[in-house]
């Protein structure tokens, strides 16, 4: 079995301004050599995470990547709410 199964994924700059997602030149890589660089991209701000290269399987993501993917949770949610619920939007103001 293949140890090197794990993709590190990262958006360079600051996560408001920038989407593009990069993945890592040495991907797949171990899981502790992942998760340390990983980590260390995170120390930077920027939006990161351990993926399988294969599986939609996540162990690790940073505090913006986080933060990311809940504002786009929420965001599907209203758009649903808006086009379904009567009287929804202006509801909101």
């Amino acid at each position: 079995m293949a140890k090197k199964v794990w993709n590190l994924m990262y958006v360079v700059g600051n996560p408001s301004m920038f989407s593009r997602v990069t993945a890592n030149a040495d991907n797949p890589m171990l899981r502790a050599e992942a998760l340390a660089a990983g980590e260390k991209i995170a120390a930077n701000g920027w939006r990161v995470w351990v993926e399988h290269h294969a599986r939609p399987e996540r162990i690790f993501e940073s505090q913006p990547e986080k933060d990311y993917r809940s504002a786009l949770e929420a965001k599907r949610i209203i758009n649903l709410a808006e086009s379904t619920v009567p009287g929804f939007s202006a509801a909101r103001g």
